[in-house]
């Protein structure tokens, strides 16, 4: 009798194969006292015809009407177990559970029931190609090589505790039903042909990738997701460098009218904030995309410029929630008391500020408009800069008082005075935001003898280009511009043609 002995739920469990009634007194043993299925002895177990052995047992189970499952749990699979699993129907469960295969293993043409791999090691290369499988399990199972999955119908596919030392390709294929691929991990090399494959798959029902590490490069490629697609605290941490394609790339992601696509991460583990960069590209989205605690700052420059806008769109379909970082610097929110009437000279004069202090300081500025009210518009600048936040926020204040040092108001004139610099570029900058800075007078000036914005306004107005934590300082220039308004009540006339 075998020598295997297995603990399970705190009781001592012996060779299950010793106990089969054929098998009684005729299984073979090793040296060691384990039988032909037990043995870590690969030369003698081929030397017995391991693999005739095991066709047998697998038809005993399969025969058995007493038998509901093919059980192969805890056996050492030789290299030479050829293609016994190909081309064939197995109409019960078959159970590999805490199973070792030192040879590759190839799966083709088949169909399965349920197979259980849980506590598997996969020693070399998987294959999986032309399969429906109605259940499958992976659960703290191992693949020190490669698994390929190719051309397959699943239902629920659970895949728990997961480690892959090599590539993990899915292509071609079908999930109908739940899928989990939930606390998997890919230690790869940092080759990038060492990475994980998602590439034309159907996702009919609830998936996740909840808590999963990659370790490697990810590419999501023509995935077509009819309900919902959830990364949650999912972790992406390539970050070695890629002269030409992304960490991490979603392409061709196809989300169904009904269909959702969820990134989830979390206050202390933004989302994808420790790879390189992330590609989205040629998505169509009929359903919603959705983000969270999401880092933008690794997307790549027309991704997220694409992605954020989209997000402003009547009826958007792509919906920036909480705790996401767009931008490396960001201002904190400002807030303008002003007339929805005369809203549009805050926009003028935040694009008039944006071009002066990117061709002026060297540094990128933008500027994003959260809400519009009757009485109120909120807004924050923020620059893709990799530079610290005080130097950012420096670089405006010095901006702001530059810019507005290009024009004065005295009484009713207005005058300019260009800053002392030879270079052509600084000259034709500082010149085109002097007539933005000089008509924005001109407009403010017309509006006040008819009452249509009050010196309040004004004040807030020209307040559009401090930064936040800065105490406004303009007190001088509203009464200039008053002053000028006032004086020039006579200077706008209209002439009616015809």
């Amino acid at each position: 009798m075998c020598v295997f002995k297995k603990e399970v739920e705190e009781k001592q469990v012996d060779c299950y194969f010793s106990k089969i009634d054929y098998l009684i007194d005729k299984i073979l043993i090793d040296e060691n006292g384990f039988c032909i299925f037990h043995s870590k002895n690969e030369t003698w177990k081929n030397e017995n015809k391991f693999r005739t052995h095991l066709e047998k047992i697998i038809c005993y189970f399969e025969e058995d009407s007493l038998q509901k499952n093919i059980f192969l749990e805890d056996i050492i699979f030789t290299t030479d177990i050829g293609n016994l699993f190909n081309n064939r129907e197995f109409k019960k469960n078959i159970k590999f559970n805490h199973s070792q295969f030192n040879g590759v293993l190839t799966l083709e043409s088949s169909l399965f029931k349920n197979i259980d791999f849980t506590s598997v090691i996969f020693k070399k290369s998987v294959y999986f190609n032309n399969l429906i499988i109605n259940d499958v399990v992976f659960k703290n199972t191992c693949f020190k090589s490669k698994i390929i999955i190719d051309k397959s119908n699943f239902n629920d596919f659970f895949m728990l505790n997961t480690l892959f030392n090599g590539g993990f390709s899915i292509s071609n294929s079908i999930f109908n039903s739940n899928s989990f691929f939930q606390n998997i991990k890919t230690n790869l090399d940092k080759s990038i042909n060492q990475g994980v494959s998602f590439k034309n798959i159907h996702f009919k029902n609830y998936t996740t990738f909840e808590l999963s590490e990659f370790n490697s490069v990810v590419d999501f490629k023509k995935i077509i997701i009819h309900k919902v697609l959830v990364f949650h605290n999912t972790q992406f941490n390539y970050n070695e460098p890629l002269p030409i394609i992304s960490s991490v790339t979603f392409e061709q992601i196809y989300i169904k009218e009904k269909g959702r696509l969820e990134f989830r991460g979390s206050l202390e583990n933004k989302m994808f904030n420790k790879v390189q960069d992330v590609s989205f590209f040629q998505e169509e989205i009929q359903g919603k995309l959705f983000f969270e605690y999401t880092d933008f700052t690794k997307f790549t420059p027309l991704s997220r410029e694409r992605l954020i806008g989209a997000t402003k769109v009547e009826n958007a379909k792509v919906i920036i929630g909480v705790g996401c970082k767009k931008y490396y610097n960001r201002t904190a929110l400002k807030s303008i008391e002003i007339d929805d009437e005369n809203q549009n000279l805050v926009l003028e004069l935040c694009n008039t500020f944006i071009d002066y202090f990117t061709k002026n300081g060297g540094f990128n500025l933008g500027v994003e408009f959260v809400s519009k009210t009757n009485q109120n518009i909120q807004f924050f600048y923020f620059s893709d800069e990799i530079i610290t936040y005080n130097k950012f926020e420096t670089q405006l204040q010095k901006s702001e008082q530059n810019m507005w040092r290009l024009i004065k108001v005295e009484g009713d004139n207005l005058s300019t005075q260009l800053p002392k610099n030879n270079l052509p570029s600084k000259i034709i900058n500082a010149t085109d935001t002097m007539i933005n800075l000089i008509s924005l007078v001109l407009k403010i000036g017309s509006r006040i003898p008819f009452g249509l914005i009050t010196k309040e306004e004004i004040s807030h107005l020209l307040n559009t280009t401090l930064p936040p934590n800065c105490k406004p300082n303009n007190g001088l220039i509203v009464n200039q511009i008053i002053l000028f308004g006032i004086k020039n009540t006579q200077s706008f006339q209209v002439n009616k043609i015809g």
